[in-house]
């Protein structure tokens, strides 16, 4: 099945990367040599946690590819982390207000 990806890159600690129904495809970051952790939620800022990733406390760029059909995002894909840490972040996406 062909499906459209889009991606959004941000440099905000907090911030809604696409609005509505969406599937993510994947994660690309960038991180200090401090631990941290990249949360992205369904739903805004106190939404359900539907990716947690860690980040290892070395400075280099990660890319996390999610298996099969991606993960669902009924409401928003809202990512947060803190930029001592993890200084950027680009979401790879379908759907919501690309279609």
């Amino acid at each position: 099945m062909a499906v459209d990806v889009a991606s959004t890159f941000t440099e905000a600690e907090t911030t809604t990367v696409q609005s509505g129904r969406t599937r993510v495809y994947g994660v690309y970051y960038t991180n200090t040599a401090t631990s941290g952790d990249l949360v992205i939620r369904d739903g805004g800022a106190s939404g359900t946690i539907k990716l947690k990733i860690r980040s290892p406390g070395v400075a280099d760029s990660y890319q996390v590819d999610v298996p099969g059909d991606g993960i669902l995002f009924k409401n928003d894909v809202y990512v947060g982390f803190t930029t001592e840490q993890i200084t950027s972040c680009t979401v790879f996406h379908s759907g919501g207000s690309n279609t």
